[in-house]
């Protein structure tokens, strides 16, 4: 019984400190792709419409959105469904990650906190991607550092990834994260280069953008070579299959077609996919179509 009530405890603390760290992520959906906004500043969260700061009760993930029935209190602006829905799918997401490999040790706490930090921030960049069609460099620029700092700081990062050398285990670490950061930004940069040739001048504007290519860059660093190259792999399968969808739709409706999507949400969840269950996109690939015998 005991140790059932502590994995309930730590999933329902994983869970509160999830919505709670969903909620400062629409902090930084809101504001990095600002001009004059910084995380600091102003200190306070405000209601974008009338600049009126939040109380700590507005401030309470969900609960503050059900009370006040998604408005604000001060002007009765209705609240976006995105801020209470970042919130829930963060919070979502901490409980996956726990359940999946909760802590026993140091090194074990290690790695699940790498994955809450980096599933949170698949978020923000689906996000901000969604609404403003970038990825911030404030993100990807300082994460490229972090990643490779953190495996050189704590091997044990690629210890599950293959070609790690347990003897040399600074000297794998480095490799596969540098491996990594070439691979998911360089394969990136390559499709994008082909793909603005094939595209037509007109429409060349709606190539892959180069955040996506620092965005991925820096999921192979903690990632590594192989399955940076899965999560591509299974964004490349969803964004094309999303935006066939969309243009049958929109051509059978008599609507518009799309002259682009963005690309981040799809490479997130393909990152999402590496947190949950590494190489699930090559396996799938090996189960439609296994190799000949």
């Amino acid at each position: 019984m005991s140790a059932s009530f502590e994995g309930v405890f730590g999933l329902t603390v994983a869970t509160m400190m999830g919505l709670s760290v969903g909620s400062f992520a629409n902090v930084l959906i809101h504001r990095l792709p600002r001009p004059g906004l910084t995380i600091t500043k102003p200190a306070r969260s405000f209601c974008p419409s009338c600049g009126n700061q939040l109380t700590w009760f507005e401030n309470i993930p969900l609960l503050a959105w059900l009370v006040q029935r998604g408005r604000c209190r001060s002007c009765a602006t209705p609240i976006p469904w995105r801020y209470p829905a970042v919130e829930l799918i963060i919070g979502l997401l901490w409980l996956a990650l726990w359940w999946l490999a909760p802590p026993t040790d140091l090194d074990s706490a290690l790695l699940l906190g790498v994955s809450l930090t980096f599933a949170t921030l698949c978020v923000v960049v689906s996000a901000i991607d969604l609404e403003h069609m970038i990825i911030p460099d404030a993100i990807t620029l300082p994460g490229i550092v972090i990643g490779l700092g953190l495996s050189l700081a704590f091997p044990s990062l690629h210890a599950g990834h293959e070609g790690f050398d347990v003897e040399n285990a600074r000297g794998s670490a480095m490799m596969l994260s540098g491996f990594g950061l070439a691979l998911g930004g360089g394969s990136l940069w390559l499709f994008g280069k082909i793909g603005n040739l094939m595209l037509a001048k007109r429409i060349a504007e709606a190539g892959m953008g180069f955040g996506d290519v620092k965005w991925m860059a820096f999921a192979g660093t903690l990632l590594g070579p192989l399955l940076v190259g899965d999560a591509i792999l299974a964004g490349c399968f969803l964004g094309a299959l999303t935006g066939l969808i969309w243009k049958l739709v929109a051509r059978f409706s008599g609507g518009q077609e799309p002259a682009g999507i963005p690309f981040g949400p799809f490479l997130s969840v393909g990152i999402l996919l590496q947190l949950v269950e590494p190489g699930a996109a090559w396996s799938l690939l090996q189960w439609v179509a296994p190799a000949p015998v």
